[in-house]
């Protein structure tokens, strides 16, 4: 094994001692102004302290007892999970996003520890980052709860419509919107389902939990962190074998730092009039750290939106050695109530549009470098220091979205780059396919009902398309050709490298000028699970200069936006110089000179490119259609963006689907499911 393994009672002691020297560089290991209070040193995915819920059955959320002060040196056997939960069919029901967070509200269905399906609620009610309001809150529930109880589908047999437990995540502390609709939720639970037990988990306990448990390795250090949950922003663990432990957590909201300073840059927000804001606020202090009120600024989905958009936007400039330790410092400091801003940072901005893209690149720089910082000195030295060698890192949590910051750490603090085998660094880093808030229910499950045997992949547990049964008529009033008769894969290649089949579309069109490749979008199968299309909800392209230009304006998108490519697993080492595996789009390695110089739509501004890798057994007709492509242009690679609507969740409609080709201009082709519907002649002025 790779790595220094220990028996279960063993290595709690001795994570007991290492957690001396943590908790000196841990300001808030038992903060009682963060619920729970003082849980450092205890294994997690037990019940979580929650307000009593009643339910139909006039059950209640069991009140945990983990929260109390304990010592980490207790008998491990007093935290194991019952036997009884350990059961091969063990049917688990777990819902987040109705609790401490107001984003990203997801519903999924576990049996034994394999999970059956994830709804996550924007791609129901086609509104991003979606988590129902009080007002709407029972009916909103109710639907999702019944789609799940319709269409998941569930192996190897139907799925349960009774549940031996129910999971709400971070029901600890008190409910952010005042209101008591969390406490009606397993009311609502238990008018579509039978449940015969509640539990709650805490936020990052479940972040962790699925970050784990879904990554290949068998001990790891764990840092989830985000803009917040009811424990709150930054916490660290150690897994080794089936057992989780919290052994930090820290006050610092990168998350919402992140945010902040997007929310300063006109070409993120896109409202120009930021920049007179700014100016504004220099003028009205003489302060070195100005206090602003930019939190009341933006809504949540604004918000949410932001730190995607500075990441991208962080590559078209190079950073500022004189503003980097004011970032830095803002990163380390910044708590939720504080927006203090540097002077300095405030004046660059006002000061020109390069500037901003300066403090924009400064920004990133300094998260990502801030990151593995941390990691490396105050976490990874001082668990070796004390005889604790993990397998791997896994990161989680939102800001685990940030791909630069994931490569970084993976570059640097693993074995992955090493010529030879370094057993005193972690074989490598793995981020799940949803790290965000959209990803916790999974580790709900996961808290009571622990996976067994092989890992599961997660990239493709959403639903098919809702209205599926009306594709068969839409393709015959169309005239839409089945995709199979014409070559299958083969064919599609072909199309897409500009070959002749695509030759013969376009001296059949109207176009003028005539299009030299197309742009087609593939609707296939199960949705992707997480925020990254994967190639089941994607557009896709050949990567030549001009086509991330037409990616971009066929989303309305920022010019500066990345369009991530999607490579076959035998190509990663021509494109990169190395096997950088990533099959959920999680690193951004830097992309070979020579490479980007023949197909300039595969790299970022910065040479790095956010990629999926795909194998054979990640998804085999994506992977048999990048091959057929680089038989065609030379190199295995797609350029691959989601499809959706300007504003919209990922589509999962045929409706939607027909009415993007029938508008944008850009997009020439849609395959749904083995059909491929070309655009209408026509219908461009």
């Amino acid at each position: 094994m790779h790595c220094r393994t220990v028996p279960g009672k063993m290595f709690l002691r001795i994570l007991s001692a290492a957690l001396v020297p943590v908790h000196a560089v841990t300001s808030s290991a038992c903060d009682t102004s963060i619920f729970p209070s003082c849980d450092v040193g205890l294994p997690v995915g037990k019940d979580a302290p929650a307000p009593l819920t009643n339910n139909s059955f006039f059950k209640a959320v069991r009140r945990s007892t983990t929260a109390k002060a304990r010592t980490s040196t207790r008998e491990l056997n007093e935290f194991e999970l019952p036997v009884s939960l350990h059961g091969a069919d063990t049917p688990v029901l777990a819902l987040s996003g109705c609790g401490d967070v107001l984003h990203d509200a997801s519903v999924a269905v576990g049996i034994g520890g394999r999970i059956q399906c994830v709804l996550e609620l924007e791609r129901l009610f086609e509104v991003r980052y979606y988590a129902p309001e009080w007002s709407v809150f029972n009916s909103s529930w109710r639907k999702a709860l019944e789609t799940v109880r319709d269409r998941c589908e569930c192996h190897p047999g139907p799925c349960p419509t009774s549940f031996a437990y129910g999971v709400l995540v971070g029901f600890g502390g008190t409910d952010l919107r005042g209101s008591p609709a969390p406490r009606w939720l397993p009311t609502v639970v238990e008018s579509v389902f039978s449940v015969r037990e509640w539990r709650n988990v805490n936020h990052h306990e479940a972040h962790a939990l699925m970050g784990y448990f879904s990554s290949p390795f068998r001990s790891a250090f764990i840092l989830s962190y985000d803009g917040g949950g009811n424990d709150g922003y930054f916490n660290a663990f150690v897994a080794e074998g089936q057992e989780v432990t919290r052994i930090a957590r820290r006050s610092m909201n990168m998350a919402m730092s992140y945010a902040m300073l997007g929310g300063l840059l006109p070409e993120v927000t896109g409202t120009p009039e930021t920049t007179s804001w700014v100016c504004r606020v220099l003028e009205e202090s003489s302060d070195d750290w100005i206090k602003t009120k930019f939190s009341f600024r933006w809504n949540l989905y604004h918000i949410l939106s932001f730190a995607g958009k500075l990441m991208g936007y962080s590559g078209v400039a190079q950073p500022s050695t004189e503003l980097g330790p004011l970032i830095r410092e803002l990163y380390i400091k910044k708590s939720k109530k504080d927006n203090r801003l540097p002077r300095a940072m405030l004046a660059k901005v006002c000061e020109s549009e390069e500037g901003q893209r300066v403090v924009a690149a400064t920004a990133q720089t300094e998260f990502h470098s801030l990151v593995r910082d941390i990691i490396e000195h105050d976490f990874l030295g001082k668990l070796h220091a004390n005889g604790i060698n993990v397998e791997g890192i896994v990161l989680t949590g939102g800001c685990a979205l940030n791909v630069l910051a994931n490569q970084l750490v993976r570059d640097t603090l693993t074995e992955v780059r090493s010529q030879q085998p370094d057993f005193m660094k972690p074989r490598d880093v793995y981020v799940p396919p949803a790290p965000n808030d959209a990803g916790l229910a999974v580790g709900a499950i996961w808290a009571i009902a622990p996976p067994t045997g092989a890992r599961q992949p997660l990239q493709y547990l959403g639903f098919r398309l809702w209205d599926i049964d009306n594709l068969a008529a839409e393709a015959a009033r169309r005239g839409a050709i089945k995709l199979s008769t014409l070559g299958g894969v083969e064919y599609l290649a072909e199309l897409l490298a500009g070959g002749p089949a695509w030759s013969s579309a376009q001296q059949a069109s109207d176009e003028n000028p005539p299009k030299e490749k197309p742009i087609i979008a593939v609707v296939r199968g199960r949705q992707e699970f997480g925020p990254r299309a994967l190639g089941h909800r994607s557009l896709l392209a050949v990567p030549d200069a001009a086509m991330r230009d037409r990616m971009n304006r066929l989303k309305f998108r920022q010019w500066y936006r990345p369009v991530a490519p999607m490579i076959a697993e035998e190509a990663l080492e021509e494109v990169f110089g190395f096997k950088y595996t990533s099959p959920y789009m999680e690193f951004a390695p830097n992309v070979r000179k020579e490479v980007r110089e023949r197909f300039p739509g595969l790299s970022h501004f910065d040479g790095t490119a956010r990629h999926q890798s795909v194998s054979q057994a990640d998804e085999p007709w994506i992977h048999a259609l990048l091959l057929a492509v680089g038989r065609r242009t030379g190199l295995a690679v797609l350029m691959n963006t989601s499809f959706n609507s300007k504003g919209k969740p990922i589509t999962n409609t045929v409706k939607e689907s027909l009415a993007m080709l029938d508008e944008l201009e850009d997009l020439d082709y849609v395959v749904i499911e083995d059909f491929l519907f070309p655009a209408k002649h026509g219908r461009r002025s």
